[in-house]
């Protein structure tokens, strides 16, 4: 778990869109393993990261049409996957962080705490090697945050999957294996 901290207005959240193949740098290329994201074309760019890395962002982005569940599926719904299998996926996923009783809740029906768990839920849908998370407890009280931090923690711990957090919030960076600090631009190791 790596978190990268810093002023507002750095690029800390470009930078992330960059790492996820969101945005597009202006110079320079972006490898994952051995493959420049960018010199993919649109097709594979967008498979890429749809079934590589899950995204996490401060104002959730969920679809205010559908239930939680349903919400969670669509990174496999796009991949095509079926319905039942999917379905099937994303309500364990749900019960893991702590919803198994709200799968059928709209957004606004939720918490915002519960809204972030959902679109914790939903990045980590297709087992991506990395989950991008753009100031994941920003939007949130600080009860809150600390427990979905904790989920973070945990799925990090648990079943070993990659996170890199944006967060202003020191206190909660801390807490990773290895914390940066974004300054003009530029990454730097946090002493």
């Amino acid at each position: 778990m790596l978190a990268i901290g810093g002023a507002s207005g750095v690029g800390k959240s470009t930078f992330l869109h960059i790492l996820g193949g969101l945005d597009r740098p202006t110079s320079g290329s972006v490898l994952f393993g051995d493959v420049d994201v960018f010199s993919l074309d649109a097709n594979r760019l967008a498979r890429f990261r749809n079934e590589r890395v899950g995204f996490v962002f401060q104002f959730h982005h969920l679809l205010p049409e559908f239930s939680a569940l349903e919400n969670v599926m669509m990174p496999a719904l796009i991949r095509r996957t079926g319905w039942n299998e999917a379905a099937g996926a994303a309500s364990g996923i749900l019960k893991e962080v702590g919803l198994g009783g709200r799968l059928h809740h709209r957004p606004g029906e939720l918490s915002g705490g519960e809204q972030q768990r959902v679109a914790v839920a939903r990045a980590l849908m297709l087992k991506p090697d990395v989950v991008l998370a753009d100031e994941p407890t920003g939007n949130l009280d600080m009860h809150t945050g600390e427990a979905v931090h904790d989920l973070l923690l945990s799925i990090n711990e648990q079943k070993g999957t990659t996170f890199v957090i944006v967060t202003h919030n020191d206190k909660l960076a801390v807490r990773a294996h290895r914390v940066l600090r974004m300054t003009e631009g530029r990454l730097t190791q946090e002493k």
